[in-house]
């Protein structure tokens, strides 16, 4: 019998105790204290936009021509005798350096003969005017002062003589020609690609000796996009010595070095896989070290100055040509606040770390620098500098 007393009280007893100990705990249970969070609205960095007058830079990249490059070839027919110590690919040769020699005693012999064929022809010129004159005396002691024709005067034997000598002259011009074209030789300064003959060799009128390239200028080809066409005043109509200056850099045995040029002109037509056009830098001076066939550089093109723009860090736009400002509003309160407010620029040129806008912004406004997670227009928020002002006043 006690035992079934002590399990129908021992529960009570312990809810019992239970109730009054959750009750003393609720009573004596504080209200809580409700606090406003001491900054409600998002910290955002901004920068101010200030118009200034910023000179354009193109950037493209090329690889380093020659200005020409001329296959050397044979004028006369003969063998090469001897050949210049540059006439070696890689060799460096200076304008009128006589690279090979042909065997010139045949055009010797030949300028002999044709000196003797000059000398047969004059005094053949010079008999039928002798000739001529006697006919013409013997004309006037028969006929009187009766004209006399031309057979008599001998025209057509003294034109058929003169013919003859401008023709021995012209033949001993031409051989004399030849003589000189056994030296084979270049009017510009250059660099031997290639070597296809050599002393010894038999060649033939028109068969390459060697393939030159000209050293003396050099050409750089730099595709630049249509856009950027635009910020640089390019030689669109005809060749410009006076084109826009161009600056070539290139790592040249592990140190960067820049050569400076022009751009003189540009290709004819759009590529019409990439759509850019081609614009061609020239170089007059290689500077030392020098700069190489074949070499690739990056190019600096000087462009236009753009007046009343606004350099805008490229973080800042949320699209292409998109961004956010923020601005001070008065509410009805008369309270103050910073909104942001979507704003569409007219974008002149993007770059890699900032974007020039020319329209679309004012003097001193404030563009926010801070990627907000979801901004939507008019959302407060609180600004970088404004933020540090109120705490310096609070110290």
């Amino acid at each position: 019998m006690l035992r079934l007393t002590l399990q129908i009280l021992l529960p009570i007893a312990v809810l019992g105790g239970g109730a009054g100990a959750a009750y003393l705990i609720v009573s004596n249970t504080k209200d809580p204290v409700v606090m406003a969070p001491a900054n409600p609205w998002p910290l955002v960095r901004t920068v101010a936009a200030l118009p200034a007058t910023e000179r354009l830079t193109v950037t493209a990249s090329g690889t380093v021509e020659p200005l020409r490059t001329v296959e050397l070839a044979a004028e006369v027919s003969g063998r090469v005798v001897a050949t210049h110590a540059s006439l070696r690919a890689g060799g460096v040769f200076a304008a009128g350096d006589v690279l090979a020699k042909i065997d010139p005693t045949d055009f010797q012999l030949a300028i002999a003969q044709h000196e003797s064929a000059l000398a047969r022809a004059e005094l053949r010129l010079m008999r039928e005017e002798a000739e001529a004159e006697a006919a013409v005396r013997a004309w006037r002691k028969l006929e009187g002062d009766r004209p006399a024709d031309a057979l008599v005067r001998r025209e057509p034997q003294i034109k058929d003589a003169r013919l003859a000598v401008k023709a021995a002259k012209a033949m001993l011009e031409r051989a004399r020609l030849d003589l000189a074209r056994c030296a084979v030789q270049l009017p510009f300064a250059g660099r031997v690609r290639s070597v296809h003959a050599d002393i010894g060799q038999i060649v033939q009128r028109g068969q390459r000796l060697a393939v030159t390239i000209d050293t003396s200028e050099l050409e750089v080809r730099l595709p630049i996009s249509l856009r950027d066409a635009g910020c640089v005043d390019l030689p669109l109509s005809a060749s410009d010595e006076d084109g826009p200056e161009v600056t070539l850099t290139s790592d040249f045995a592990g140190e960067a070095r820049a050569w400076p040029g022009r751009i003189v002109r540009i290709e004819g037509e759009i590529d019409r896989s990439t759509r850019q056009l081609t614009a061609i830098a020239r170089v007059s001076d290689a500077g030392e070290p020098p700069l190489l066939v074949g070499m690739f550089v990056q190019a600096k093109i000087k462009g236009r100055e753009a007046q009343g723009v606004f350099a805008v860090p490229r973080a800042a736009f949320v699209t292409r040509d998109e961004l956010w400002v923020v601005e001070d509003r008065v509410d009805k309160a008369g309270e103050v606040s910073q909104r942001l407010t979507r704003r569409r620029v007219d974008v002149l040129r993007t770059e890699r770390d900032r974007v020039l806008v020319r329209a679309g912004l004012r003097a001193g406004e404030r563009v926010c620098l801070t990627s907000l997670q979801a901004p939507v227009e008019g959302m407060r928020v609180r600004a970088k500098g404004d933020v540090a002002a109120a705490e310096e006043r609070a110290r």
